[in-house]
């Protein structure tokens, strides 16, 4: 009788263990991500680069530095949906690193979702955080990596490398005010390599090496002017 009693409260412990891992509650906070704002005027004059075709050839401008968390192939859990794209950070703390919900989708049964976790502990799993602080987690090909955009002040430009037919290369103009494209100034521009191996847009000077349909060799003479 005692040894019946001794198993049923251990059962019980257990139990109870299980009920406390299962409300373990995670407090997301809101803190920010890890951002570095500053001026970039890149490949330096003289400076002999290879691009791949859809790659900045040329950069001016003021650029935000910030971590995402890069999810390759989706997942697809048994209470959230996690499409593959970057997630933008919105905070950490001494234990997560916290990331935008924006695409997750959740099931009939399951809580709203505040937010996506990933442990600082390498190997950790990728966490759904509801609105009451409960975790759904979820192993996965996802990485924190760092992204650059154009910053929310100032002005950016870039020329881009759009591939090679015969003996005339396409390369695009992008312009960019305060995080805000201007589709009236971006521009597709074709240059014929057999009449000069040196091309010009908006001040810039580029001296083109080699240049088929996978990649892009050149010097850069001058960067754009003005701004």
């Amino acid at each position: 009788m005692a040894e019946s009693k001794g198993k049923s409260l251990r059962v019980l412990g257990a139990a109870a263990t299980a009920i406390l891992v299962l409300s373990g509650c995670t407090s997301v906070k809101y803190n920010g991500g890890d951002i570095r704002v500053h001026s970039i005027n890149e490949p330096a004059p003289g400076q002999v680069v290879t691009r791949a075709i859809g790659d900045q050839m040329l950069t001016k401008g003021v650029v935000v530095e910030e971590f995402v968390l890069a999810v390759a192939q989706p997942i697809h859990g048994a209470l959230y949906a996690i499409p593959a794209g970057d997630y933008a950070q919105v905070g950490s703390d001494e234990r997560n690193y916290f990331y935008s919900p924006v695409g997750v989708t959740k099931s009939p049964i399951a809580d709203p979702i505040t937010a996506l976790a990933v442990g600082r502990t390498p190997g950790s799993e990728l966490c759904a955080v509801s609105v009451f602080g409960t975790s759904s987690c979820y192993a996965g090909n996802f990485t924190r990596k760092k992204r650059t955009r154009p910053g929310e002040t100032g002005f950016h430009q870039t020329l881009l490398y759009n591939g090679r037919v015969g003996n005339k290369i396409n390369i695009g103009y992008r312009e960019f005010s305060n995080d805000m494209a201007r589709p009236a100034f971006n521009n597709d521009v074709e240059y014929d390599l057999s009449a000069s191996a040196v091309i010009g847009y908006k001040g810039a000077s580029i001296e083109i090496i080699k240049a088929d349909n996978s990649s892009i060799t050149y010097r850069v003479i001058r960067s754009f002017a003005g701004q």
